[in-house]
């Protein structure tokens, strides 16, 4: 929920950016040039290959140019990212006359959208819900509430942050699509009437949320000067040429992931089939359940979900916090010796601590409450915290990169940077990029189906998910059980059966 609320807010800012100047739409195209040529870029750079690099390039059939072969926006400025657009946003204010649209119809829709935006702790809000949506230590603490099972529940207060942010970022976005693209809207139904209600709604839930997430909106500081917009246009860098796909060279829509599918419910059903009492080996460490509880949660997840139209999206942004997660357990655990483990576990504990510590003081700093602040990211009482809580190392080293940790993850395979392609495929969707839109619509019978994955994408993320999955459960199990032989035996079979998904699915997503 963290992540997918974090995605709708980036495209509620988005459409509002878009919707200022409708003509700013076509940036859309020099984020989908953007993205494909990042694309490419990586796999030159992990050394890695795919030989069905123009299926994820371009998954439909040619429609409306978007192929990029005509060059006509080969120019085109991709939209600023989602730290600019935040920036942007929070150097004006809502009253301010340069951020409605004069003249048009939506004018006093968008103000009250924007008073709705208009949060003092916005900035340290977005650092929650990056924790959550990234699925790391920190944000898998979103998860410990008094009565529930840890990864299996939601705290109330995170729960009412998510829907907040959630219910404002589609608001905004139909509130910038509308504006965009006003012939779009079904002629049977009182658009006026529509967008009036669906604002109360907005602020009915918002009212309702700020009660429990307790970070207050209120007016800005009167006579902020404002600081100079965000650049409409950023240089592209050097285009290489695989990411313009020519009409000819669009591969066609025959593949199934089927088999993909059929090894994936084997895998599901052997991680169900352990099931442990923490409880009973002692007092468990808080990361080890939280990874063992956030795996199983988000496993049941991708697979309660990657076959359902409408809600297969979904499965993608589950599998990529466990691949991600995963990553930073390999990383954490594969060091030789007992005083170089020792160290990485105080980095690792300390990078959390310290991200806890920025959130709460730009919390503080944007005029919420220190002890609203604090608890936010405050633990139950029912929580005995085995894990360190020594103080932060001065001069700390902050962990690797992601893109680093996957590469180390990646290293039994025959192509070790296929993980971090990986990733970056799957964040595709998870950013509601145009490639990852593209992967989330099919075409049938000359028809667009929205909110259905794309056979490649789909084939992707039940192997990452079943991947990264193994990881966490099997090796959260084993330090559970205090090393029991069960535990290990138990793990070695989850990894031979993501093994198995992987030897399926690779024939899909032609990676590795």
């Amino acid at each position: 929920m963290g992540s997918m609320a974090r995605s709708l807010f980036v495209d509620g800012l988005r459409w509002l950016w878009i919707g200022e100047q409708p003509e700013r739409s076509r940036a859309l195209l020099g984020n989908l040039l953007q993205e494909r040529n990042r694309i490419c870029v990586l796999l030159e750079e992990a050394d890695a290959s795919c030989p069905i690099l123009n299926r994820w390039l371009m998954p439909l059939p040619d429609l409306a140019d978007l192929t990029g072969q005509s060059m006509s926006w080969l120019d085109v400025a991709p939209i600023p990212d989602e730290n600019e657009l935040l920036e942007d946003f929070l150097q004006g204010s809502p009253s301010d006359e340069s951020l409605v649209w004069p003249g048009r119809p939506q004018e006093p829709l968008l103000r009250r959208v924007r008073m709705l935006l208009d949060v003092p702790g916005l900035r340290g809000a977005v650092m929650v819900l990056a924790h959550a949506g990234h699925g790391n230590y920190l944000g898998l603490q979103s998860s410990l509430t008094a009565d529930g099972t840890p990864g299996h529940d939601l705290r109330p207060d995170h729960e009412a942050l998510f829907m907040h942010v959630s219910a404002i970022g589609v608001i905004a976005t139909l509130l910038g699509t509308v504006t965009v693209a006003p012939e779009q809207w079904p002629a049977d139904v009182p658009k006026e009437t529509f967008l009036q209600t669906a604002i109360d709604c907005t602020e009915e839930v918002a009212s309702v949320a700020t009660r429990i997430h307790r970070l207050n909106p209120s007016k800005r500081t009167q006579g902020q000067a404002r600081k100079s917009r965000v650049p409409v246009t950023r240089p592209l860098g050097i285009i290489r040429g695989a990411a313009i796909v020519a009409q000819e060279d669009i591969l066609p829509d025959v593949n199934t992931a089927d088999d993909v599918a059929s090894a994936a419910e084997a895998y599901f059903s052997l991680a169900r089939s352990m099931p442990i009492r923490p409880h009973d080996y002692g007092e468990p460490s808080l990361h080890a359940i939280l990874a063992f509880g956030g795996a199983h949660s988000s496993l049941q997840t991708v697979m309660s979900t990657y076959n359902r139209p409408g809600s297969a999206v979904i499965a993608v942004f589950a599998a990529r916090m466990l691949l991600e997660e995963a990553a930073r357990l390999v990383w954490r655990i594969s060091i030789p010796n007992e005083a170089a483990f020792e160290a990485r576990a105080k980095q690792f504990f300390d990078e959390y601590r310290a991200r806890r510590k920025r959130t709460v003081n730009t919390l503080v700093g944007s005029g919420i409450r220190r002890a609203d602040a604090e608890n936010i990211l405050a633990l139950p009482e029912n929580v005995k915290i085995v894990t360190p809580t020594d103080e932060i190392a001065k001069n700390r080293t902050p962990l690797p990169s992601i893109s680093s940790m996957l590469r180390a993850m990646g290293a039994p395979y025959p192509e070790p940077g296929w993980l971090q392609v990986a990733y970056t495929l799957l964040s595709q969707t998870t950013h509601s990029t145009p490639v990852g839109l593209l992967h989330a619509v099919r075409v049938r019978g000359g028809l667009l189906e929205g909110n259905e994955l794309s056979v490649e994408m789909l084939g992707l993320t039940l192997d990452v998910a079943c991947l990264g999955s193994a990881v966490l459960i099997g090796h959260a199990a084993v330090l559970i059980t205090d090393v029991s032989d069960q535990a290990l035996q138990f793990r070695k079979r989850l990894l031979g059966e993501a093994a198995k998904v992987h030897n399926e699915a690779r024939l899909v997503h032609g990676l590795d």
